[in-house]
């Protein structure tokens, strides 16, 4: 095997429990986009045993993949869905996400008792979702269909530290003072808003129940929350992920030598380089920066290998990376430690531990 993903369920479950034990609400698991790569039914699986209250899931067919492996937790579909899944969402009886009377009207026609929905508030993301300034007629609207079950309103906030604290408070404070007005008449609804960021830094906004997925998954941004209170580090949230590749060849490199790709590379010392069979196919030398995904450059990535620093010597190509080990013991067969895009790595094999 020359390349593989390392998951510590362990992690992932004391993550979850670290969670539960911060928060009075009810809990989300959000499993989308397979668990944010972690394998979204082993999750679930996890989730289960913890008695948590949801997984949350980003469309139909992940809600399905769940049920198929026998997940029995409420699964909540957090984008709106078509028309023509309907069939679907009953079948496997999941909750949709609402933003349209039209679709309700057509949830309504089945025969189905007592639908559960979850509607979605729009608080400037503008992806989908029920204007907050319309909320109240909404959800009159809903429940004048007699077999739809309102079960909760969301919203989600699009929310970076240090950045709009206080435009994302201001907009929580909006979304917490609208749905109390609606939860009068509806004690029993679910409000929710808190996400990883929100649950981290706004816990007076807990509200009914909190989505996670980033924390559960060792995500978050480490500079930031490095020297706060409320660090993820200090409350002992771990992260549960390693990706490892095999060496595959090592060369050396005269100073002055050109290689690569139409020679563009130049060393500037001797050295040895090598290579891992792992590229940005695989997810290598992609991340989010300043919200636009880039391949970075060589220089700006590294590896671990024999507990030190392998930098890039160029910018990962489609299947395989060039390491600088100048003055590390590394030979064929050695094991690198590299960082990858989570979501990406969808098609190396994962070992749980």
């Amino acid at each position: 095997m020359l390349k593989w993903i390392e998951i510590n369920t362990k992690y992932i479950s004391d993550n979850i429990k670290l969670i539960k034990s911060k928060t009075k609400s009810k809990v989300m698991v959000v499993v989308k986009a397979d668990a944010y790569g972690h394998g979204a039914v082993k999750v679930s699986q996890i989730a289960e045993k913890l008695n948590i209250d949801f997984v949350g899931v980003i469309n139909v067919e992940e809600g399905i993949t769940l049920r198929k492996n026998k997940i029995k937790i409420p699964i909540m579909i957090l984008a709106p869905t078509l028309p023509e899944e309907i069939p679907l969402i009953l079948k496997y009886n999941l909750i949709p996400t609402v933003d349209k009377i039209d679709f309700i009207k057509k949830l309504s026609s089945s025969k189905k008792n007592k639908i559960s929905i979850n509607i979605d508030v729009d608080s400037g993301l503008k992806r989908w979702g029920v204007e907050i300034e319309n909320l109240i007629e909404f959800v009159k609207k809903t429940l004048s269909f007699k077999n739809i079950n309102l079960l909760s309103i969301s919203t989600h906030i699009a929310y970076t530290p240090y950045k709009n604290m206080i435009d994302a408070k201001e907009k929580l404070e909006r979304f917490t003072k609208v749905t109390n007005e609606i939860k009068k008449n509806n004690p029993n609804l679910i409000i929710h808003a808190a996400n990883s960021l929100v649950f981290l830094d706004f816990p007076t906004y807990h509200l009914d129940m909190v989505r996670i997925g980033n924390l559960i998954y060792g995500i978050y941004p480490t500079d930031i929350y490095l020297k706060k209170e409320n660090s993820p580090i200090k409350m002992g949230i771990k992260r549960p992920w390693n990706f490892f590749a095999k060496i595959i060849s090592v060369k050396e490199v005269k100073k002055g030598e050109s290689f690569g790709y139409a020679n563009e590379i130049v060393a500037t010392k001797n050295m040895k380089i090598a290579s891992v069979q792992v590229g940005y196919a695989d997810g290598l030398g992609m991340f989010p920066s300043e919200n636009t995904y880039t391949i970075t450059e060589g220089n700006r990535m590294w590896a671990i290998v024999k507990g030190k620093k392998a930098m890039f010597v160029t910018k990962p190509s489609i299947s395989h990376t060039l390491l600088d080990v100048s003055g590390i013991d590394a030979k064929v067969g050695d094991i690198a430690q590299l960082w990858i895009r989570r979501t990406a790595a969808r098609n190396i094999k994962k070992i749980y531990i």
